[in-house]
């Protein structure tokens, strides 16, 4: 199948990469000012939830920080790698790439959910939800509807 025939739905999933890697770069930009200034936060006029998590945010040691850093820039990379492939409808950078990144959120996800606390953002919550649908979706269609797609 040659690009002129490309599915509209591996299109719109490329876009759909190309967004949501777009705002995860952004916040990696966003998360690294905020790591910085994480001592001249006042939290005065801040609901008791939001100063907790300002809290955990202000005492997160480097290392943690490094170390989710480094987890987002490689998610948010693997989605435009992905999203690139899912237009070239390549093999090996579409539904291997997009496999990886779907695997790394899964996972990350969950343990999330097990290692932080419902008020920090942690738990099985509906945003943990929210974050598994695209990933699970993601595996579901390169595996099943896209397969034949991502050849070359």
């Amino acid at each position: 199948m040659n690009e002129e025939e490309r599915p509209g739905g591996l299109t719109a999933l490329a876009v759909i990469n190309f967004i949501f890697s777009g705002l995860g770069l952004i916040g990696l930009i966003l998360m690294a000012g905020l790591f910085a200034l994480r001592g001249k936060i006042l939290t005065d006029d801040m609901l008791e939830i939001q100063k907790a998590q300002i809290e955990a945010f202000q005492n997160m040691g480097l290392p943690v920080f490094i170390f989710i850093f480094i987890l987002s820039l490689v998610s948010s990379v693997l989605l435009l790698l992905a999203g690139i492939g899912y237009l070239k409808q390549k093999k090996f950078l579409g539904r291997n790439i997009g496999n990886l990144y779907a695997i790394i959120m899964i996972i990350r996800s969950v343990v999330s959910a097990i290692m932080f606390p419902a008020k920090l953002g942690g738990g099985f919550t509906f945003g943990t939800i929210i974050g598994l649908i695209y990933p699970v979706l993601t595996l579901i269609l390169l595996n099943t509807t896209f397969k034949e797609d991502l050849t070359n």
